[in-house]
């Protein structure tokens, strides 16, 4: 009788395969991402196949001609589409687990195999979130493959009526009358910052920090919109935990939305966002990966997880294509 051993070889691949499943259902950004320019997030894939370490894509215009009436020749008089070009960088990130040993795997109850993998795809999701709200919110700190900008002025809007980032105080926060501002810009933009279509209505997406969301709550407008024309039912992904619409924005909140303490006598400000279409772009190199190896005569099992991939902002003549950035003073709530 032969007994059928199974292939040790593939299962590297099984849970490279799950890992990056793992790790893409952890991202937040996932129920925005697409591989349209509709898509607030575009996921670009061309270099998962392709050699090089730069993509060139296209920045979709709408049309702006006055087309031809009655019967007036429409050949020889049609429009021109207009593209504009960005460029985005991959770079290679990795991360590693090993292990003690055999004998301390056979003294732990729970699977360290497993454990590797969960804390392996808990970091690079974490990565990969991380560094695109770095690009989003213009932390020009983070500069992993592609550096951040900051938002210029006709790309920003300030609580209590500012028009700089160390002029707010403490007591500016976030509340409708920002995010009215924010889609009035969005929507005046030269190019107009072109909104989500979801389900044939046209919405942005807020990201607030999570110190800007309580503040927002506290919003006696906001909270009668809520209660009286807040969007209900609905199946799409992007409204999928968030903390309700206003105004067509559908608002979320990100522990990652980027503060410091660049305000009036150092408050501290956050770099709030509403997104339209391509407010974001991320681009793969190779998706997340796996690759296990065994040290000391094979006593200790190692493993390691990596990924090729950019984040970037798109800009447009040195401006935010489909960003505004919304200022705001942001501290913890109070108990008093």
């Amino acid at each position: 009788m032969a007994n059928s051993a199974g292939l040790s070889t593939l299962q590297p691949e099984l849970w490279r395969k799950q890992l990056m499943t793992d790790a893409r259902d952890l991202l937040f950004i996932n129920r925005f991402m697409g591989t349209s320019q509709q898509s607030m997030i575009q996921e670009l894939t061309d270099l998962n196949v392709a050699k090089g370490n730069k993509i060139n894509f296209g920045l979709g215009m709408k049309l702006s001609g006055d087309g031809v009436t009655g019967d007036s020749e429409m050949e020889g008089n049609e429009e021109k589409m207009t593209e504009y070009e960005e460029d985005i960088t991959i770079d290679q990130i990795r991360n590693a687990v090993r292990l003690t040993g055999k004998m301390d795997e056979k003294k732990t109850i729970y699977d360290m195999r497993m454990r590797a993998k969960d804390s392996l795809a808990d970091w690079m999701a974490e990565y990969i979130e991380r560094d695109m709200f770095y690009k989003l919110c213009g932390n020009t700190a983070g500069t992993f493959a592609n550096t951040p900008t900051a938002a210029a002025a006709t790309r920003s809007v300030f609580a209590g009526g500012q028009s700089a980032v160390g002029s707010l105080t403490t007591a500016m926060k976030m509340d409708t009358k920002v995010l009215d501002k924010a889609k009035q810009t969005a929507i005046l933009a030269s190019p107009r910052i072109k909104p989500l279509r979801i389900n044939g209505k046209e919405h942005y997406v807020a990201i607030l920090h999570p110190y800007d969301a309580t503040n927002l709550r506290q919003d006696p407008v906001w909270n009668q919109a809520q209660r009286e024309a807040n969007v209900r039912g609905e199946e799409n992904p992007i409204f999928s935990g968030a903390l309700g619409v206003y105004n067509g924005i559908i608002v979320h909140e990100h522990e990652y939305v980027y503060r410091t303490d660049d305000g009036d006598s150092s408050a501290y400000v956050a770099r709030n966002i509403l997104c339209g279409q391509q407010a974001g772009v991320i681009a793969w190199g190779q998706k997340v990966n796996w690759v296990e190896e065994y040290k000391d005569y094979k006593n200790k099992f190692s493993v390691c997880c990596g990924a090729i991939f950019g984040t970037l902002k798109p800009m447009f003549n040195s401006l935010d294509y489909g960003v505004i950035t919304m200022f705001t003073a942001s501290d913890a709530a109070s108990t008093a």
